[in-house]
């Protein structure tokens, strides 16, 4: 991957972060977030999770989500991030399904939509539950509801595929 800055926003706050080296393949990937003094080491475990160590602290950083928005899930809490690239971004193709993830270890509380549906962006799709809350699963934008991978009760781990959007 080449070098990649990306404008990172959490509700009312937002910071740059640069990739310096791809995680896609590699095992072990650096990162640096403005403001601090040496980049992040991270290790990508499995699709969706990470190791990140700073300094001498060592945590697991579950991610999902799209290429616009993510949950990151960290320290027993859930972040809703805005990603935006400063460089430009491939479209989708014409057809090309995008999967919606688990972004933690979650049970599937409620399915809201079914194959077929006409959806807009921000509309809840999915409910979650983990450790005692609710969170909502969000359509990344105007679409169609492709295919739905998970049931009500179903247990999921993170990047477990939920749903497929069009």
């Amino acid at each position: 991957m080449a070098q990649q800055k990306l404008t990172i926003r959490a509700g009312d706050t937002s910071c740059t972060v640069e990739v310096l080296t791809g995680l896609d393949e590699a095992a072990l990937g650096r990162v640096a977030v403005e403001g601090e003094a040496e980049p992040l080491q991270v290790a990508r475990l499995q699709p969706g999770a990470y190791q990140v160590t700073h300094g001498d602290r060592t945590r697991p950083v579950f991610v999902a989500g799209t290429r616009d928005a993510c949950w990151v899930f960290m320290d027993g809490q859930v972040f809703q991030l805005e990603v935006a690239a400063s460089t430009a971004r491939r479209r989708p193709q014409a057809g090309a399904h995008e999967a919606l993830s688990a972004p933690m270890p979650a049970t599937v509380v409620k399915v809201l939509v079914a194959p077929g549906q006409a959806v807009k962006r921000g509309d809840t799709l999915i409910v979650l539950e983990a450790r005692k809350m609710e969170l909502p699963v969000r359509a990344p934008g105007d679409g169609v509801v492709a295919a739905i991978d998970c049931r009500e009760g179903d247990l999921v781990q993170p990047g477990t595929p939920l749903l497929e959007f069009e």
